[in-house]
């Protein structure tokens, strides 16, 4: 397998070989295999497993597939927004949306930033929590936890408050997080059939915050929590959210204009 950059349009379906991966910049350095792509050990090989779009990151010398799948499979690292169900003697289970993981997923009662057994929350059934995915095995409950694991502090990351929850794409999820510029250009068409290239969802969030007060956190499991004064504003926020996944930046920022006056 030749050590080159792989072509950012290349769509691939399961089993398919993939025809190049990144070259690492340091000489034991090591490829890092992302969603939708798995490592065969005998016979040496890297294949896809789901169909999309081959991506290669060549700064962090990783790969993966990117698609708009329906269902959110837990990965190590990813942010998400979960509900809990119920509490033990050291963990809340939790329920994530837009996953049919019958697994179990568990947080920790000290896993949230300084927590000790005298300090630890107090979570009740139906508490929104935004987590990070600390431990992902198809053989094993995934495991969250609420702080950064770089800082050790929670950088965001525990309950949130009031507010409202939206389901959105996978797809719109990871272009909100930013990984948008990092996969590729989106691409849209004209009624003309010319190609340009779409927004990463961004800009119709920085025109909210310019016009509007309010507090956001974006899961990559697919759903966006959204708080601010009143009901009303949340739920045009939220609303106009969902509405902008296929729009350029442009008309997102009309889109927000609009509705944004009818407000007053």
């Amino acid at each position: 397998m030749s050590l080159a950059t792989l072509d950012p349009a290349l769509i691939v379906l399961p089993g398919d070989d993939l025809p190049a991966l990144p070259t690492p910049s340091k000489p034991r350095g090591t490829v890092k295999l992302g969603p939708g792509i798995t490592h065969l050990p005998a016979p040496s090989s890297v294949i896809p497993t789901r169909a999309g779009e081959a991506i290669v990151d060549e700064k962090k010398c990783a790969v993966w597939i990117e698609s708009n799948n329906k269902r959110y499979v837990p990965q190590v690292n990813d942010s998400i927004i979960g509900v809990v169900l119920r509490s033990t003697a050291d963990s809340f289970f939790l329920s994530i949306p837009g996953s049919s993981n019958l697994q179990s997923v568990v947080l920790p009662h000290l896993a949230f930033e300084n927590a000790t057994k005298k300090t630890k929350p107090n979570f009740v059934a139906g508490t929104v929590v935004y987590c990070r995915v600390s431990l992902a095995n198809k053989f094993m409950d995934t495991e969250v936890e609420c702080f950064n694991a770089e800082t050790g502090k929670a950088d965001g990351f525990g309950e949130l408050k009031n507010g409202m929850l939206f389901p959105v794409s996978l797809g719109l999820a990871r272009r909100l997080l930013g990984d948008g510029k990092k996969l590729r250009l989106l691409k849209g068409r004209q009624a003309t059939g010319k190609k340009i290239p779409m927004s990463n969802g961004l800009e119709a969030i920085e025109e909210l915050g310019q016009r509007l007060s309010f507090e956001i956190a974006v899961g990559r499991n697919g759903r966006v929590w959204v708080n601010s004064a009143d009901t009303k504003t949340t739920l045009l926020i939220g609303k106009t959210i969902q509405d902008c996944e296929f729009l350029t930046g442009q008309e997102q920022k009309e889109l927000v204009r609009e509705r944004v006056k009818s407000l007053q």
